[in-house]
């Protein structure tokens, strides 16, 4: 039903997904060698506020990041609206999973290739983000399987 725990967490994936459009995931401060003059590079799945960068701020983001993420964010309300079919709920979960899993390498990955490679990346609060969706989708998948078992209890009782 759609009134399970489960239905919360995957509730909360979806919010977190469409957080992630106006969350930075990271940022990388570059010095300039010569001018010694600092500029900030910022990552974003995608950057829905483009007013909010200065000067001195390079605001990237990336199409594969942006696709991850709306997988995500639709594969988790498709779950949610599929309560009928636990099953198709499972292999849907952990799908989600695998996509998330796949935006968080992304993440990594474009984090470490903003700007020189002698900088380290700074990682905010979008990734910490991407890493409670793993969570949730975690705990949802624990509960769509437990809702199984104890209907398949209940059918082998009558």
């Amino acid at each position: 039903m759609i009134q399970r725990i489960q239905t919360l967490f995957l509730t909360g994936v979806a919010l977190i997904s469409v957080a992630l459009f106006y969350v930075p995931l990271s940022e990388k401060i570059l010095i300039d060698p010569i001018s010694s003059a600092e500029s900030k590079q910022i990552l974003y799945v995608h950057n829905l506020l483009n007013d909010s960068a200065t000067a001195t701020e390079v605001v990237q983001s990336s199409i594969p990041l942006l696709i991850v993420n709306l997988l995500i964010l639709a594969a988790s309300v498709y779950i949610i609206f599929q309560y009928k079919n636990r099953m198709v709920q499972l292999k849907l979960c952990m799908l989600a999973g695998l996509f998330t899993m796949v935006l968080m390498i992304l993440s990594f990955y474009y984090s470490e290739e903003m700007g020189s490679s002698d900088t380290k990346a700074h990682y905010l609060a979008g990734i910490y983000l991407v890493a409670a969706q793993v969570f949730l989708l975690l705990a949802a998948r624990r509960a769509i399987r437990k809702d199984e078992m104890l209907v398949r209890s209940a059918d082998r009782i009558r």
